[in-house]
């Protein structure tokens, strides 16, 4: 990657950018953000009808439906995109799932479902997309939350709680496993953020607004706000940054 100083070290000129759960919210923010940084952007997701949706509104993207729990397609798809794109330079790790009910009604194959998506899944992907980077290395920006840094929650969400902890710890030994490669694998933790991901809580403004009262900032983040910390951190910009989980999220685990 280039080793620019100065505002071209936050571009992403001509990076072969693969993004999981790319179709909506974060994801659709980073495909925006990237693209307009220069990137060859690739959406992946599992939604056909959402990844129709993101064509529509993110034409220079290429799209794919992909299951992040299903390893040999996982394996497919980025040997896809290495084999037309000439290898794979950055991927932003953002499929995620959240079943959120208390620990005592959660049923095993609820459980299990959260852990493949967020934790196995999340792993098939970064392992995939390490095979085909360059020499030169590349970036991996794995989604985690502030969950997975904080025990605290407005409402029961285990096996979310527990998978984004166990996110936080493997982009931390990825980083080490991998700096010798030059792969960089960072996170974001964000807060909670207006996307469709939240959904039901929306019905709840009681909910919603203990949300904002629990924030320092008071509000909600904005997809793009995350996306903007994901660029950076996939950028040459952050050259120097491996291993870190970058908190967006209004003050919240400063608390």
């Amino acid at each position: 990657m280039a080793t620019d100083i100065g505002l071209r070290a936050f571009r992403v000129d001509g990076l072969v950018t693969a993004i999981t759960g790319g179709a909506q919210g974060i994801g659709l923010a980073c495909a925006a953000l990237f693209n307009e940084a220069g990137a060859h952007v690739v959406l992946l997701d599992r939604d056909a009808g959402a990844l129709e949706a993101a064509r529509a509104r993110q034409p220079q993207a290429r799209t794919g439906e992909l299951d992040v729990t299903d390893e040999a397609a996982v394996d497919a798809a980025f040997a896809a995109i290495a084999a037309e794109h000439g290898g794979i330079h950055v991927l932003v790790n953002n499929a995620g799932l959240a079943i959120r009910k208390p620990s005592l009604e959660l049923s095993l194959a609820d459980w299990n479902a959260v852990v493949a998506v967020n934790l196995t899944g999340a792993f098939l992907c970064a392992r995939a997309a390490a095979r085909h980077m360059p020499a030169s290395g590349g970036s991996i920006v794995n989604t985690a939350s502030i969950m997975g840094l904080s025990g605290g929650g407005l409402y029961p969400n285990i096996s979310y709680q527990a998978t984004k902890g166990g996110l936080v710890n493997m982009t931390r030994a990825l980083a080490v496993e991998w700096a010798p490669r030059g792969i960089r694998v960072n996170a974001v933790a964000p807060t909670w953020t207006k996307t469709g991901f939240i959904g039901q809580l929306e019905n709840s403004p009681e909910l919603m607004q203990r949300i904002r009262d629990v924030t320092p900032l008071k509000r909600l983040a904005e997809p793009h706000e995350v996306a903007a910390a994901v660029l950076f951190l996939a950028s040459p910009a952050a050259a120097m940054v491996t291993g870190h989980v970058l908190a967006v999220d209004g003050g919240y685990l400063a608390q």
